[in-house]
């Protein structure tokens, strides 16, 4: 059994060893973990490192979801103010159109009244020449005056019925026309779609081999194309097609296909 100065030397060598560990975990640098009877302990250092690492990725974190969000309205503002101004210029079209409509209205207005003045002239005039001619000059007028009342009415009416502010008589071929953009050649034609969706087709020659120029380029060579022969010869073979850009491609023929001309149909961006 061990002596009382043997007892005091081990409480006295495991004083020292906690002290060196307490002053490890008080005075260690950053990246140190200290063990112990129950584990491992990281220096006070160490610690406030991961709590401010901690805190340094969430205010990260906090800031790039407030950048999408920031993105996010920003593009919504955007695609916000081209919805207006196309609404803009769509009633800037409107506008423009109701007073060339109120113009012709004027016109015929003063059409009108310079026929009314010359009446009331010519009538002047023929009272002092006598009865008659004022009788036959009065016929003359009614007929004039009618006709001018029927022309200030046809003014009237189209001020009325050519455009509606309300868009209420804008037709769906005219919204059609404005969305897409279309042209036809003969058996060539091709259409735009809004999206910038392209179809178009036509029709070329007999030949062994052909190379097509399409009416309206793509973008790539990403696009689909078929092609077929036109007639009813016995010996047809199939052909094969090779996109060659984004503009052209070559149909290649093979037998009696070579003898037939082709029709044709491409889409794509």
């Amino acid at each position: 059994m061990a002596n009382m100065e043997e007892r005091l030397q081990a409480v006295v060598s495991q004083a020292e060893t906690d002290g060196a560990k307490w002053h490890t975990i008080i005075h260690g640098n950053n990246t140190t973990t200290v063990p112990t009877e129950n584990g491992n302990v990281p220096t006070v250092a160490k610690q406030m490192k991961d709590v401010h690492d901690e805190v340094v990725n969430g205010v990260i974190d906090y800031m790039t979801e407030c950048q999408t969000a920031r993105d996010v309205a920003i593009q919504t503002k955007n695609e916000t103010i081209a919805v207006k101004n196309e609404t803009n210029t769509i009633k800037g079209d409107v506008t423009t159109l109701r007073n060339e409509t109120e113009s012709l209205k004027n016109q015929s207005q003063t059409v009108f009244n310079n026929i009314a003045t010359a009446t009331n002239s010519a009538v002047q005039t023929v009272q002092i020449e006598g009865a008659t001619q004022v009788t036959n000059v009065q016929s003359a007028v009614a007929e004039q005056v009618a006709e001018a009342t029927s022309q200030a009415n046809r003014a009237e009416q189209a001020t009325s019925t050519k455009v509606n502010t309300d868009l209420s008589n804008i037709t769906k071929d005219t919204i059609f026309t404005k969305m897409f953009t279309k042209y036809v050649s003969g058996k060539t034609w091709y259409r735009v779609w809004p999206d910038g969706w392209i179809e178009q087709g036509g029709e070329v020659s007999a030949s062994g081999q052909i190379t097509v120029t399409f009416p309206k380029a793509f973008s790539n060579t990403n696009y689909t194309v078929v092609a077929t022969s036109i007639g009813t010869n016995g010996e047809i073979y199939a052909q094969c097609i090779q996109r060659t850009s984004a503009s052209q491609m070559t149909i290649y023929n093979r037998g009696g296909s070579a003898s037939l001309a082709k029709s044709w149909y491409a889409c794509g961006y």
